[in-house]
């Protein structure tokens, strides 16, 4: 679930699955570039989500089975987003002598003092980051937990659609991996999405920072983020203000342009398009790729993926 960028990615398909739509993208990369593949939007079903995630996973199989066949990828190994509102994510130090192996059998215990819920029902992964800088006798592992039953709707929505996860990983490492080209600190992104905007920042250590902000309105959608990024900062007396906002999302297509948010907040406003530094491959609608990047991040930051660590 936890995984890097490497130097041979390039096969998997990137998936998230977020209301409106399922969203997918391809990859591959040549000579150390990537070139756009494949792509897709699908609409869900109004009836098949729940609370943000798989409530029906016949009827999001049936979308996402429809979003492959859209697409004509080839690939069927996948690299699936988690919303990152079902993940707990916390960085442990541990002793610099605990392997792989090792590690696994020992964090359930630790796992069990920041997991809401029984162990039994969680379903636990991790990644060891390195030495600790401030003490060479321990390490530092990110450990990122869930509910089984969400990985359960998952995986039966894939063997509906013949998809294969390789991958499992919050949506927020996605996104952040896609647009860090566009990152030169001091940013905010926000992700617009149906009925809410999430709002990410990268943080000093691997665990992602985001919140979850209800939106609760059918007509100003301005006012609505700046009410959302105001309240945000103001959450955190005597911090920088940041130097620019990126937008994605599926919301993104609500607004007409960036000028009048950016008036209203007094900063730098811009949607994120992580295909700007690709190759497209033969065939594919520049045009309609470029208006559809903003919702396709998350999805574009999980075909940028390689290994397969899984959350299990």
């Amino acid at each position: 679930m936890l995984g890097r960028l490497g130097k041979d990615a390039g096969s998997l398909l990137g998936v998230e699955i977020t209301p409106p739509f399922i969203r997918l993208v391809q990859l591959r990369r040549h000579r150390g570039r990537y070139k756009v593949q494949a792509w897709a939007l699908e609409p869900l079903p109004l009836t098949a989500m729940h609370n943000g995630w798989i409530g029906d996973p016949d009827q999001v199989g049936a979308s996402l089975l429809r979003a492959v066949r859209r697409s004509a990828g080839t690939s069927r190994r996948a690299a699936i987003a988690l919303p990152a509102g079902l993940l707990i994510e916390k960085l442990l130090t541990l002793p610099a002598d605990l392997d792989d192996q090792a590690l696994a059998e020992h964090l359930p215990a630790e796992a069990g003092q920041f997991v809401p819920f029984a162990l039994e029902e969680a379903a636990i992964d991790f990644q060891a980051m390195g030495i600790d800088p401030q003490d060479p006798q321990r390490q530092r592992v990110l450990v990122a937990a869930c509910h089984l039953a969400s990985l359960d709707a998952l995986q039966a929505s894939l063997e509906v659609a013949g998809v294969h996860a390789s991958v499992v990983e919050p949506d927020t490492h996605a996104l952040l991996r896609a647009v860090q080209p566009s990152l030169v600190g001091g940013e905010l992104l926000l992700q617009l999405e149906a009925n809410s905007v999430v709002i990410h920042e990268q943080g000093d250590g691997p665990v992602s920072l985001h919140r979850e902000i209800p939106l609760h309105c059918s007509g100003d959608v301005v006012q609505a983020l700046v009410s959302a990024v105001d309240n945000y900062l103001l959450s955190s007396p005597g911090r920088v203000l940041p130097e620019q906002l990126l937008l994605c999302g599926a919301g993104v297509s609500g607004l007409h342009s960036p000028e009048q948010l950016q008036q209203r907040l007094g900063m730098a406003v811009q949607y994120v398009d992580p295909f700007k530094p690709m190759m497209l491959a033969a065939g594919l609608d520049t045009e309609v790729l470029k208006a559809q990047a903003p919702c396709l991040a998350v999805a574009c930051g999980l075909a940028m993926r390689e290994g397969n660590r899984c959350l299990n």
